[in-house]
């Protein structure tokens, strides 16, 4: 089976998400909204701990997706997207990805990160032309 039949699975990522990640993150980005930043801040907040930009989450579906497709996905693609559930530090998660479409010189991939625990972060698609 290849990247663009229906039905196959895309490398998997794994990550551990850790505070000064996501103080880069912060940096970088320009987001620095202390529920990301700041311990006491955050709890006092109802997420009761620092919890990751959804975006950076967001960015490692990106990095699967460049990982399979390369210059397609920077090029010719969208993705589409909900955040479901917050990550917070030392949290593992992990991305699925399964092409579901390919009709038109179009893909639609299936997309999700969960937590080790099964919860779902993120799910959505993303369409890439080719």
């Amino acid at each position: 089976m290849n990247k663009f039949s229906c039905g196959y699975k895309l490398k998997s990522i794994k990550n551990k998400i850790i505070q000064s990640n996501v103080n880069n993150y912060a940096k970088a980005s320009g987001d620095l909204n202390p529920i990301h930043l700041n311990e006491s801040f955050a709890k006092k907040s109802i997420f009761k701990n620092t919890i990751a930009h959804g975006m950076m989450i967001g960015g490692i579906l990106s990095e699967m997706l460049f990982g399979e497709y390369g210059d397609l996905w920077l090029s010719k693609s969208s993705i589409d997207i909900k955040f479901k559930a917050p990550v917070y530090m030392n949290e593992e998660i992990t991305t699925y990805g399964e092409v579901i479409k390919n009709e038109d010189n179009k893909l639609k991939i299936d997309l999700v990160v969960q937590k080790n625990n099964g919860t779902e972060v993120i799910k959505g698609f993303a369409i890439i032309e080719f």
